[in-house]
């Protein structure tokens, strides 16, 4: 894959002049008919000359002619995985605000000092060209990419993990994609363990109704068609806010919470705002979830476990703890976080940071 710079600025040019046309910008973007992840994505592997063939999630063919060796990395998911994987010392690039990511510093510290190549509004196009890899791992909303860099020879492989089974299937591609495809299996087979166990701790018991906030505000919500509604279903608990159209965080009033009447509220790593903000809201004073002190955050220095990431389990397991703890109970979940990031990404986790 190597090729000289100059050839490669001429192609860049023509690319961008003639292919890189929408580019991803502003708000993300809901997922349209034309980008619908896939969710039969497959993979086939010919043995004799290490081909892999792909189908990406959103439906692309992706074609390697063997394992892909080093990879640019344009979101903090795929970084993620690729951890979780045992590929982070394949990444050459990544994405921006790196160190605003705390298990960068504590499981690769050397991921800081890589080439940052965008945002999951805009990629810098001539910044991965320049990193040579193997393989662009690239999220859905800035796919617009993918055919320009593809000009350059350069394959992409598009992911939109939005689900806990889309999850699984991106991590399954990734690994499959680097010639490790026993790594992914490990994870799913931890999943599939974990979630049975919840499964069955849960069963039979009353499902708390749960208000799971975004990042940005307690006023706005995870609708059905996101991956953090799933998290709550699978912890055993029921999300207040799935009839909400769309697959992104949904603004709401204090009337609809008011009305919907959570038993718990949950704030995810990275809130710009505390527990402590919605309790002392006076609009939510009558909310049985304020009234009885449920309100919940999560851990806030490790990764965003209500996002939909290798860890994305321990977000389910930590919720279970809190809706369930007659069942599961804090204590018995920190040890199982700490066995998680001991033996997927080979990193004592102290116990003080894991808090609810």
């Amino acid at each position: 894959m190597k090729r000289f710079r100059s050839a490669l600025a001429f192609l860049l040019a023509l690319a961008l002049l003639f292919s890189l046309t929408g580019c991803a910008g502003g708000e993300p973007q809901t997922t349209t008919e034309a980008t619908q992840p896939s969710t039969q994505a497959t993979t086939e592997a010919t043995t004799e000359n290490k081909t892999i063939t792909l189908t990406d999630q959103a439906g692309r063919q992706v074609t390697l002619d063997e394992p892909a060796q080093t990879l640019v990395s344009c979101y903090y998911i795929t970084t993620y995985s690729t951890l979780a994987l045992g590929l982070g010392d394949r990444v050459v690039g990544l994405e921006k605000k790196a160190d605003t990511r705390p298990i960068y510093s504590l499981c690769a510290p050397e991921l800081l000092e890589k080439p940052q190549v965008g945002t999951l509004k805009e990629l810098n196009v001539e910044a991965v060209v320049a990193l040579e890899p193997d393989l662009v791992l690239m999220p859905v909303k800035l796919q617009d990419y993918a055919t320009t860099l593809e000009d350059l020879g350069i394959p992409v492989l598009v992911v939109n993990p939005e689900s806990q089974e889309l999850l699984e299937e991106m991590l399954t591609l990734i690994a499959t994609a680097c010639g490790v495809p026993e790594r992914a299996e490990a994870l799913l087979a931890y999943y599939e363990e974990q979630l049975t166990k919840v499964s069955s701790m849960t069963a039979g018991e009353e499902k708390p109704r749960v208000y799971l906030a975004s990042n940005s505000s307690y006023l706005s919500a995870a609708p059905g068609q996101m991956y953090q509604s799933d998290l709550v279903t699978l912890a055993g608990g029921e999300n207040v806010m799935s009839q909400l159209p769309g697959d992104y965080w949904t603004e709401v009033s204090y009337e609809s919470i008011l009305a919907a009447d959570p038993e718990v509220i949950v704030i995810p790593a990275g809130a710009e705002y505390t527990a402590q903000d919605v309790l002392n809201d006076e609009s939510l004073s009558q909310v049985a979830a304020v009234k009885n002190g449920a309100v919940y955050a999560m851990p806030q220095n490790l990764e965003e476990w209500d996002s939909p990431i290798p860890s994305g389990i321990l977000g389910v397991l930590w919720l279970t703890s809190v809706l369930h703890p007659q069942v599961y109970d804090f204590e018995t979940f920190q040890k199982d976080a700490q066995d998680f990031y001991k033996t997927f990404y080979g990193v004592e986790i102290p116990g003080d940071l894991i808090t609810k």
